[in-house]
């Protein structure tokens, strides 16, 4: 951390981003961060490859991130959120010279420390929370709005405080900051309840393709293009559906099988794992990665070929542990 602080100390203007397909996490850190930055007396552009999803756009100051990356900000330090790898930040990484000094500040445990400065703390629930540490070790007061943020970055990325990446200090900082008058209530009514009538006929559709291995080990879901197509829904609505397949009595690994929407011949493959199983170390085999218990890659192939190969590694996998 203090690497990062006199980096942060160092330069002036600051390009920050986050992964593709942003997230609550990814979205609520760059806000964070910003108001970090602000206060210290920075410059600071907000821009990601991907626009905002609609279920996030009551953050504050939401509007601030872009995703117009034809944009040719000029700024002497980029500063990467919630990135295992650069090239997740997608097109944001052509704005990115050789000659610009990176900060790489995540939580994933296969994050490559591809910074000139890294912090990666694989201990830590989110990067929200590696932020809220920038700003007590600093001494950058905390507002409703920043402590908002916070909060919804490690809500999301424990799923809602049930996954084993939830610790002692975790309930510390989230009760911290409900002390600057957060409603619990509102809050997770606000990222998780504000779906349409197409969201949940898309949920239904998804839910039809739910499939479960011999062993009952292992339990799978599918998104096809067609499943958007007719029900008008909105992929970025997907996130959590993998939990319903994850919160069957004896699977160890869950998997959602996603239909790429950029690249016709590939399929998004989100894991989720319990017990002793790890997520990060299938990924890993497909060139993926992420945290033990939720991690991701990207196959190429048709929805079918691809999770015959998945299918096949993840047992074998399990079948070793």
């Amino acid at each position: 951390m203090r690497k990062v602080i006199a980096a942060i100390k160092k330069h002036k203007r600051f390009l920050v981003s986050a992964h593709v397909n942003p997230e609550g996490d990814s979205l609520c850190s760059q806000l964070a961060m910003k108001e970090l930055l602000i206060a210290l007396g920075k410059e600071v552009f907000l821009i990601n490859s991907d626009a905002v999803p609609e279920h996030y756009k009551f953050l504050p100051k939401i509007t601030e991130i872009s995703n117009d990356v034809d944009v040719r900000p000029v700024f002497d330090a980029a500063l990467i959120l919630d990135c295992p790898t650069l090239k997740r930040i997608g097109n944001v990484e052509k704005l990115i010279s050789r000659d610009k000094f990176i900060i790489n500040i995540d939580h994933h445990i296969s994050n490559e420390n591809f910074g000139d400065v890294n912090w990666v703390d694989p201990n830590a629930s989110s990067t929200g929370e590696m932020v809220y540490r920038l700003f007590k070790e600093m001494g950058v007061p905390l507002t409703r709005e920043i402590a908002l943020c916070i909060y919804i970055a490690i809500l999301t990325d424990t799923g809602s405080f049930n996954y084993d990446n939830t610790s002692t200090v975790t309930h510390e900082i989230a009760g911290e900051l409900l002390g600057y008058g957060l409603d619990p209530a509102l809050v997770s009514e606000s990222v998780y309840e504000r779906r349409t009538l197409e969201d949940i006929k898309f949920l239904g559709l998804v839910l039809s393709t739910l499939k479960v291995n011999k062993t009952g080990e292992v339990a799978y879901l599918e998104i096809t293009r067609k499943m958007l197509e007719d029900t008008g829904a909105d992929i970025t609505k997907s996130e959590g559906f993998i939990n319903y397949a994850r919160s069957i009595e004896g699977v160890k690994v869950a998997i959602l099988f996603k239909e790429s929407l950029k690249d016709r011949n590939k399929i998004n493959v989100s894991f989720r794992a319990k017990g002793d199983a790890d997520a990060n170390k299938i990924a890993a085999y497909f060139g993926g990665g992420g945290h033990m218990k939720a991690s991701g890659c990207l196959v190429a192939g048709t929805l079918a070929e691809v999770e015959q190969k998945v299918l096949a590694k993840v047992e074998e996998i399990l079948g070793k542990a």
